[in-house]
């Protein structure tokens, strides 16, 4: 009977030394998938501060101001003082 206790208390410890190096594995992968996400993330948030930067250049004054006068169609943006006025197209005639 001590031969059977024995074989059953072996294959338990090898049992729960299976399930200890499955668990390291599996730890193991899931902290590679963390660093690999990090990684993505500052990338992505890099890219997303080059795309901020682009949009405010865009959304500078005069950077406005010189596509508008690029389309050549003699409208005046809001707030630009720096044309002349004599050429300025009006929604309506009056003033």
């Amino acid at each position: 009977m001590t031969v059977a206790r024995g074989c059953i208390l072996l294959a338990c410890f090898a049992c729960v030394a299976l399930a200890i190096v499955h668990l390291r594995c599996e730890q193991t992968r899931c902290a590679a998938r963390i660093a690999a996400m990090d990684g993505k993330w500052l990338e992505l948030r890099s890219e997303l501060w080059g795309l901020q930067t682009r949009i405010a250049r865009l959304r500078a004054p005069q950077r406005i101001h010189d596509r508008v006068a690029s389309f050549q169609t003699g409208l005046v943006p809001p707030g630009f003082d720096g044309v002349d006025r004599s050429r300025e197209h009006l929604a309506s005639n009056t003033r």
